[in-house]
């Protein structure tokens, strides 16, 4: 029988405390904002909208925070009546917590992504949001730093 532990790679997806080379580079579990907008498939989107005033976007989640879709404004600007489940944007692209600001702004502009991107662990639980702006300015503050 052979008994399955979580290496290092599952320690960092997990965003748990890291040391050595790795704590030199800034990853997106060092920058991702926490608090995030969340709906239940259940939710009616207008119940969702009211409460999600000040953001663009609500993650769908289920039980444990792991995230089943998204809805971008013109889901919340939709029908009041629908339910997140029926109207949302399912299985949303994902990052782990121990991808580089680096890599994140490679795959965002690859891929043309102007907005948000949602931060898992490896299981799929929602650990937070980074949106580009500011994936962009961290970088640029962290370069300025190093140059002087």
């Amino acid at each position: 029988m052979i008994d399955y532990v979580p290496g290092k790679l599952a320690w960092y997806e997990e965003n748990q405390p890291r040391e050595g080379k790795a704590v030199e580079e800034t990853w997106i579990g060092d920058v991702a904002d926490s608090e995030v907008p969340t709906c239940g498939l259940a939710e009616r989107v207008g119940d969702v909208r009211r409460r999600t005033a000040d953001w663009d976007t609500c993650v769908v989640v289920g039980p444990e925070r792991v995230v089943l879709g998204l809805l971008r404004k013109t889901e919340l600007e939709g029908d009041p009546n629908a339910t997140a489940e029926q109207v949302m944007r399912p299985g949303p692209k994902t990052f782990r917590p121990n991808v580089t600001l680096e890599e994140l702004l490679k795959s965002m502009r690859e891929h043309d992504i102007q907005t948000n991107s949602l931060v898992t662990t490896g299981d799929g639980r929602l650990l937070g949001v980074i949106s580009r702006a500011d994936a962009e300015a961290t970088l640029a503050h962290e370069s300025a730093q190093a140059a002087s």
